[in-house]
């Protein structure tokens, strides 16, 4: 009997779930389509003196897939890949902790809070040069993207932690739940929501100041070194091609992060539900 419903529901669903993939890919297609045409009608458009610094779409995208192959190239890639991801690391974790903290202690909130936005307000340049004066050079990006990522990490977790629904606080303790299960359950757990998407603002966020710490402190190899070298030798779709790589990056982070929280966080829901 069951099997006969599920033979007759299972094509209209896997239809509909096609249909669905079918429509984010075609509007990425769209979009993308739109907006490299306004870069090649802006690298058409502008005057002659000018196209060196604005080159188009197609030279781009040639140097990007001439460089791709080189050991150099992937050599830069898989440094900055690792120290991008070592400071986004260290600034979620510390932003978590420090989140918790501040959350669960007037006193911490008092002494951390107004330290942890100020840092968010201060432009990443103005650290990478104080940073500079004592930081070694290979360690300074992961440095400036943990720098960058905590206080975003740390508000998302702040706020979790301090809104949290009362009344299944109250429930938790009823239940005699300890304090860290307390923690964990009722107040992180309801806010995870807001903490992914603070890590997925946090990715964009730590791609950008770890590779500007990069182009600033030029580390032996790196993709920052590559873009600075680029521009000193007025190799301008170089520099495009690089940023291009940066971007590709950040979004497979991005990816990556919203994959794991659709297979775990939202299966354990589920299952909670």
């Amino acid at each position: 009997m069951i099997l006969p419903l599920l033979a007759a529901k299972c094509p209209p669903m896997l239809s509909t779930m096609a249909n669905n993939s079918i429509k984010k890919v075609l509007k990425a297609v769209i979009s993308a389509a739109f907006w490299i045409l306004i870069w090649e009608a802006a690298s058409l458009l502008v005057p002659d003196d000018l196209k060196l610094f604005l080159p188009g779409p197609v030279l781009v995208f040639k140097t990007f897939f001439k460089i791709l192959p080189s050991s150099h190239f992937l050599k830069a890639v898989g440094a900055t890949l690792l120290r991008i991801f070592s400071g986004l690391l260290i600034g979620s974790l510390l932003g978590m902790v420090l989140g918790i903290f501040t959350g669960e202690s007037k006193i911490f909130d008092t002494l951390l809070s107004p330290a942890l936005k100020i840092i968010r307000a201060v432009p990443v340049v103005s650290f990478i040069i104080l940073a500079f004066l004592f930081i070694k050079v290979n360690r300074l990006p992961v440095f400036i993207s943990s720098l960058m990522v905590t206080p975003l990490v740390w508000q998302a977790v702040n706020d979790s932690v301090k809104n949290a629904d009362k009344n299944l606080i109250d429930m938790s303790r009823v239940f005699k739940l300890s304090k860290f299960k307390s923690l964990f359950y009722v107040k992180l757990y309801s806010g995870f929501d807001r903490i992914i998407t603070a890590l997925l603002s946090a990715v964009g966020l730590a791609w950008k100041s770890g590779v500007a710490a990069e182009v600033l402190c030029t580390p032996a190899v790196s993709i920052g070194k590559n873009i600075y070298k680029a521009k000193g030798n007025l190799n301008f779709d170089e520099v495009y091609a690089l940023t291009i790589t940066v971007v590709i990056l950040s979004l497979i982070f991005e990816y990556l992060i919203k994959a794991a929280w659709k297979k775990y966080g939202k299966a354990e829901e589920n299952k909670n539900d």
